[in-house]
Order: C-alpha cells, then sequence, then structure tokens
C-alpha cells in the first residue's frame, strides 16, 4: 500500500473555509462576471441570483454527500470510483482536472490581457502595449504558484484572510449603494418582468448558479484536513452561506446603483463593479477595491492550484499519471513537482490561446471549457450518488435521489444554454471540450485495458477514519 505524504490533520475548518470561498472568489466575480448572468437577467439580475442561490443549494448537496462518508486528496475521482467503479471515476476525474486546469489558464488570461487593460483604458486613458499582457502573465503566474509550492497551511490560510477582506469590502460597497440611491430602492428587481420574460431569466439563473460552484473547492484537502469528515462538509455549507448571501446583497445594489431599466448597458462593461465604486465612493475608494481586486484573482488561483496538485498526486500514485508527480516535498509536504508543472504549463496554454484568438476571445474560450468540463464532471458526480449510499445501505430518497437528479437536470440545461445558439467563440469552446472529453475517454479505455484486474486498485486511499490506520475504502 501506498503512504500518503501528505500533512495529515493539518487544515483547520477556518482554513478550509478560506480555501472554499478563495476559490468563488467573491470580489473578482461579483466585480466582473455578474455581467454574465445580467445579460440576460438585466434589471431581474437580484432575483435571477436568489433563485441561483437555492439552485447552488441544490448543487453542493452532492460534495457535501460524498464528503460526509470520503475524504480524499482525489476528491471527486474517488467519490465517485467508490461509488460505482474504477473507470467511471477516472473519466470523472479526469474532466475534473481539464475544469481546474481551464480555470487556471483562463483566470491568469483575463487578469493580465483583459482586466489591466480595461483598467488602465477606462480610468486613466492609457491604452497598454499590445503584448504586455505577456511579461505580466508569466510574472502573476510565477508568484501565486510560490504559495501553494511551499505548504499547504499558508496558502489556505492566506485564502483565507484574503477572503475576509473581499467580503468586507464588498459589504461596504454594497451598503453605501443602498443607502446613498436612498428611494431608488425597489422591490420590483425581484420581478421577472424586468428580464424580458421566464427563458432569459433562467439563463441568468444558470450564469448565476456557476458563480457560487466554488464550494467544492475543500473536497481535495481531505488528506491534510483534519477530522475531514466533519470540517470538510461543514466549511462548505458556511462558504456557501456565507457567499450566497453576499452575492444576493451585491445583486441588488449594484442593479440599484447602475439602474433597473439600463443593466442592458451593465452587461456590456468588463468592468462595472469598478465603474459602481468610482461613482459612488470616489476615485480613492475606487484605488482599494482595484488592490483588493488583485489580491482577489491572486487567492483565487492559489485555490484552484492547490486542487490541480492533488488531483495530480493521486493520480500519479495509482499510476494513471507519470510517477514523477508523486513526489512530495520534503519540507513542505507538498505535491511539489505537480503544483510547479500545473503552473508553469498553464503559462504555455494561456499565452498560446492568447496569442492565437487575443486575450478576450481567449478568455472566454477557456472560461466556456472551464464550464462546460464542470458541468460535464458535476452531471456523472450526481448520478452516481444514489450508486454510493446504495452500496452503505443509508440511501435516503431526498437527500440521495430527488436532490441529485434537480441538480443533473439544471446543469443539462446549463449546457444546452452554454452551446445553443452555436455562436463563436462559444462554438470553438464547445467543440474543443467534446473533443478533450472523447480523449479522455480513449485514454481511460486504453489504461483499463493495459492495467486489467488491477484497475479495482485504483482511487482507493484516503484518509483513514478516526481510530483507524485503514487507508483504503471499501470496493
Amino acid at each position: 500500500m501506498v503512504k500518503t505524504g501528505l500533512m495529515r490533520g493539518s487544515v483547520g475548518f477556518w482554513p478550509l473555509v478560506g480555501q472554499t470561498i478563495a476559490f468563488t472568489a467573491p470580489l473578482a466575480s461579483v466585480v466582473t462576471s455578474l455581467t454574465g448572468a445580467a445579460l440576460y437577467a438585466k434589471g431581474a439580475l437580484p432575483l435571477a441570483i436568489l433563485i441561483a442561490v437555492i439552485s447552488g443549494l441544490i448543487w453542493v448537496n452532492t460534495p457535501y454527500q460524498y464528503s460526509t462518508k470520503i475524504a480524499s486528496a482525489g476528491g471527486f475521482y474517488t467519490f465517485t470510483r467508490k461509488a460505482i467503479g474504477p473507470k467511471y471515476g477516472l473519466f470523472d476525474g479526469l474532466i475534473y482536472l481539464m475544469f481546474e486546469y481551464a480555470i487556471l489558464a483562463n483566470t491568469t488570461l483575463f487578469f493580465s490581457g483583459v482586466l489591466i487593460p480595461a483598467i488602465f483604458s477606462d480610468f486613466f486613458g492609457i491604452t497598454v502595449s499590445k503584448y504586455l499582457w505577456i511579461p505580466i502573465l508569466i510574472v502573476f503566474v510565477l508568484i501565486f504558484t510560490v504559495l501553494p509550492y511551499i505548504g499547504i497551511k499558508p496558502s489556505v490560510k492566506y485564502a483565507l484572510f484574503g477572503s475576509l477582506l473581499e467580503i468586507a469590502i464588498l459589504i461596504i460597497l454594497s451598503a453605501a449603494i443602498i443607502i446613498i440611491s436612498g428611494p431608488k430602492n425597489t422591490g420590483t428587481v425581484f420581478l421577472p418582468e424586468l428580464s424580458g420574460g421566464i427563458s432569459p431569466l433562467f439563463e441568468g439563473v444558470v450564469l448565476g448558479t456557476f458563480l457560487m460552484t466554488g464550494a467544492s473547492g475543500a473536497v481535495y484537502i481531505g488528506e491534510e484536513a483534519k477530522m475531514p469528515r466533519t470540517n470538510i462538509k461543514k466549511a462548505m455549507a458556511v462558504s456557501f452561506v456565507i457567499t450566497g448571501a453576499l452575492f444576493l446583497l451585491v445583486a441588488y445594489a449594484f442593479t440599484i446603483g447602475w439602474g433597473p431599466t439600463k443593466m442592458g448597458n451593465f452587461a456590456t462593461e468588463l468592468i462595472p463593479g469598478l465603474i459602481l465604486s468610482d461613482k459612488f465612493l470616489g476615485f480613492p475608494f475606487l484605488v482599494v477595491i482595484v488592490i483588493l481586486l488583485f489580491n482577489s484573482v491572486f487567492v483565487s488561483m492559489v485555490s484552484p492550484l492547490n486542487v490541480l496538485g492533488r488531483i495530480s498526486y493521486s493520480f500519479s500514485r495509482d499510476g494513471v499519471m507519470p510517477p514523477w508527480f508523486v513526489k512530495i516535498h520534503p519540507k513542505y509536504k507538498t505535491p511539489s513537482n505537480a503544483i510547479a508543472f500545473m503552473g508553469i504549463s498553464s503559462i504555455v496554454v494561456s499565452v498560446i490561446v492568447g496569442l492565437v484568438y487575443g486575450p478576450f476571445y481567449g478568455y472566454i474560450i477557456l472560461i466556456t471549457i472551464a464550464s462546460l468540463a464542470l458541468f460535464a464532471g458535476h452531471i456523472m458526480s450526481d448520478f452516481a450518488l444514489p450508486f454510493l449510499y446504495h452500496k452503505l445501505h443509508e440511501l435516503n430518497i431526498g437527500l440521495h435521489i430527488i436532490l441529485p437528479i434537480t441538480s443533473l437536470i439544471v446543469l443539462v440545461f446549463g449546457v444546452y444554454f452554454s452551446v445553443i445558439p452555436p455562436v463563436f467563440p462559444y462554438s470553438l469552446a464547445t467543440t474543443a471540450t467534446v473533443i478533450l472529453i472523447a480523449l479522455i475517454g480513449i485514454f481511460v479505455a486504453h489504461f483499463a485495458k493495459k492495467r486489467g484486474k488491477s484497475i479495482e486498485d485504483i482511487g482507493t486511499i484516503e484518509a483513514p477514519l478516526p481510530g483507524s490506520n485503514n487507508e483504503k475504502i471499501n470496493k
């Protein structure tokens, strides 16, 4: 049996909360990504986010239920492997790996090639050099790769600290907008009419739900968390409540501040949150927001890099990935080779995509690939959950069948609205995602054939139960 070299019991409850909130990146998300939901929901954005919070609650039930029983660095790879089998788990795990990697690459490209040029252009009237984003991206990635490399404890503690700063500044901004707006505050933003119909409202809900998918970011810390089967699920629940309430507050404030009937224009801005900050609290507060926004993007990259390192480590010890990835740093007790490879290789991917399609379209392509991969992976996890609890003889109709099926149906609609109609660059991203998932399927089939019966041994290592030294789960 391969013994894990990760630092057992090193991550407490609140750092786990930090890992999950950092993955959501509240400040970066609301300052920029709310535009996606607003594009469809328009003046009914608060209603869309309210429904998205309810939808997200259904979404988070699946990793919550898995984490109650299983704690592993493999995350969903180990979850679905135990539920249905090794080939299914491997296929699902590799799709999640694709999602995390695309998130890493798209965010760095957005930061260097879209966000920074937009800030200089909108607020200082400066047009930055066409290729300046490349050295900025390289330096940025090299810097944020260091923190996960030197240890899980400093990285998640920093994530918690950064996340609390983001939450505080967003509450201040939202409160200021609501108070200053005075009589402009209205409950009509919770009526579907302002979206123009049920269909665009639902599309806004789907995109709003995507904002809250970071709650599962802690499941990959299962072998390093204290009391993982208790603390991880609690961290997911707490972080979801915090971010859900925060997104609802900010959606309402931003809609009131921008004007419910003008939200179509809100959706066309790259940085509407910064524009509102400048309008309501002035340039000094805007500077603070921008500094914390850079920190938000930085923290949000630490979280997926933590995840990528541990998924790769888990795959490597099972012989799925090269043995080089299984190395644990003797001092920091991190999967250092895996973290370094994922961080540095993402530079190559981001730069190539950015050069071929331009930073903005490159970002759209990568975020669409990430979205589709996440939806596909979560659909597989939803489908597998009832099988796990049936094996454990603990099947609950509501928690283990109705909720995951509801989540699955919502995600199917999410995939549909992400690819229909087939418009560039989304169509290109859809094609790329289909090809990548097909290649993953081919790899899994080849790997299963090569391993034969020994494939049953993969995805079986997890944190031991309290009072037990057993690392292997029941098949």
